[in-house]
């Protein structure tokens, strides 16, 4: 069972080192708290932590304070104000409190510019926050935002630009081409690395056609040279795009099988760990699995791969007026290790651990409510866990909540491959190291489609599988039986999801700010 929790885990030599500090750092605060370089280690250390193990983000508020601790000690015109102030910014980001970073990232910016400060120095704060702004969707603001963050980065910092011609729903004509000659140019700094001698053999018409500026050659360039190769990635997935949109598919495919490899290169996958997680899950959870016999029946789990529609169903669930969508949040994997220590020790009463760890969840779930969204103090009927990867738990979920609803949401098997192949899941993502090779996706959906049969056949009834056509080819039957696996009334609310305030995270962000569409239906 060990095993079988492991993938979802961070590393833990350096998650014990940053605990360690951040306790010494606790110490010292409590002892000075008027020293603001102490309350910014503190909370650049938490920031840190929260980053290595979200953790339901349990860290983030101390952190918050501790930032705004430090921009108390210091006056605003400090050079570090504006760093601070843009951390604080990043931080409520991740901490889904998207205005809050807004307000941040906003105040950071027009405070360099008061101080007149080299446009470049604020890429990073007006990336931020066109992700902050896209999260809550303001899509044409966050849109404005990326251009002057690829604007300022251009010729300065390459992973900002970069990222920032990405992000964006699409970019001028003008824009992608000054991007296929950056891409270029990157291509043949980089082309001599290890491993990436197929930048070499690259051959696209559009950039083959155009000779570099000097602006991108030699030390005008070192601005590129000196980045890291893994940058291009995002130039690439952004070409890819632009092509896209203008049907010009040959060459938009070049670019994102140059992507993806780019990205393979640098996040190797090991299929044959993922091939023993499975095979140690099969033979560990089998019926009759071990239960709490609580009934608390408060938890939904949406689980399954990538790009099938999960975050559809997830804002359709968040549109109930019972319902609060915590997103792709961690509370559950973290706590496996100490629960499979727990069952292991002799004669330990097993009913009881599992009460203890079940409740541990169900309290740091409950902690990820905002307070103003239920003034009452009753808090949400169901709460909605969408980290699709426990889908490889459910047998803890089993065991510790059996009364849980688990939706499992599928969609045709190549629509999902071709969706996962063309999006920059982002190179932290390392568990989607499978993510940037078609037969690695293949593999995938494969274990992915195994696991389903093993619940199903040892669980039966237990994971409800919702079909993406459905959703968009009915969507008022298809919703209907969603809410009623989930135990929920019919609120006509949830086929006006695209109406829900609420941040949205993942990679569907622009997608469900819109009404259902037929288009993503047999893509491939």
């Amino acid at each position: 069972a060990a095993a079988a929790a492991a993938a979802a885990q961070p590393g833990a030599e350096d998650k014990a080192s940053l605990e360690r500090d951040v306790a010494t750092l606790r110490i010292d605060v409590e002892r000075q708290p008027g020293n603001a370089m102490l309350q910014l280690q503190l909370a650049t250390t938490l920031h840190q932590l929260n980053h290595l193990n979200p953790d339901g983000g349990s860290r983030i508020p101390e952190a918050a304070k501790a930032y705004r601790a430090a921009l108390d000690g210091l006056p605003a015109d400090d050079s570090l104000y504006i760093n601070i102030q843009g951390n604080l910014g990043a931080l409520l980001l991740a901490g889904n409190e998207p205005e809050g970073a807004i307000q941040e990232l906003s105040a950071a910016l027009q405070q360099a510019q008061a101080q007149q400060l080299p446009l470049h120095h604020s890429a990073g704060l007006l990336f931020n926050l066109g992700k902050a702004l896209t999260t809550v969707g303001r899509l044409k603001e966050a849109d404005e935002a990326y251009a002057e963050a690829a604007q300022a980065a251009y010729g300065h910092d390459l992973s900002s630009y970069s990222k920032s011609i990405a992000a964006p729903r699409s970019i001028r004509e003008e824009a992608a081409m000054q991007a296929v000659q950056v891409a270029k140019a990157g291509r043949l700094f980089f082309q001599q690395q290890q491993g990436l001698g197929f930048l070499r053999e690259a051959k696209l018409a559009d950039a083959d056609s155009q000779v570099l500026p000097q602006s991108l050659q030699g030390e005008q360039a070192d601005w590129i040279s000196s980045a890291a190769s893994i940058e291009l990635v995002w130039l690439h997935f952004a070409i890819h795009k632009h092509y896209h949109s203008l049907k010009q598919y040959n060459l938009a495919w070049q670019y994102l099988d140059l992507g993806n490899r780019l990205m393979a290169a640098h996040t190797p996958h090991r299929h044959e760990q993922e091939e023993r997680n499975l095979r140690h899950i099969k033979a560990i959870f089998r019926a009759p699995i071990i239960s709490s016999g609580l009934q608390n029946d408060s938890a939904i789990f949406v689980v399954g791969m990538p790009r099938s529609g999960s975050t559809l169903v997830e804002q359709m669930l968040a549109s109930h007026s019972q319902v609060h969508a915590a997103g792709e949040d961690t509370a559950l994997a973290p706590l496996t290790t100490g629960l499979n220590k727990q069952l292991s020790k002799p004669d330990v009463d097993h009913t009881r651990v599992l009460r203890k760890y079940s409740k541990r969840y169900l309290t740091r779930m409950r902690r990820l409510v905002p307070k103003q969204q239920w003034p009452d103090g009753a808090g949400p009927k169901r709460i909605v866990d969408k980290m699709l990867r426990n889908l490889w738990l459910v047998g803890y979920i089993q065991m510790l909540l059996p009364r849980a609803c688990i939706i499992h949401v599928a969609r045709h098997p190549l629509d999902v491959a071709l969706s996962c192949y063309a999006q920059p899941f982002g190179y932290s993502a390392s568990s989607l190291s499978w993510a940037w090779d078609l037969d690695h996706i293949a593999q995938q959906l494969e274990m992915t489609w195994e696991l389903v049969d093993h619940w199903q056949q040892q669980l039966p009834g237990r994971v409800h599988t919702v079909l993406y056509e459905d959703l968009v080819a009915h969507p008022e039957q298809a919703a209907r039986q969603l809410l009623a696996a989930c135990g929920l009334g019919w609120e006509e609310a949830v086929l006006q999801f695209q109406a829900t305030d609420r941040p949205v995270h993942t990679a569907s962000m622009v997608q469900v700010r819109q009404p259902l569409y037929k288009s993503s239906v047999g893509r491939w």
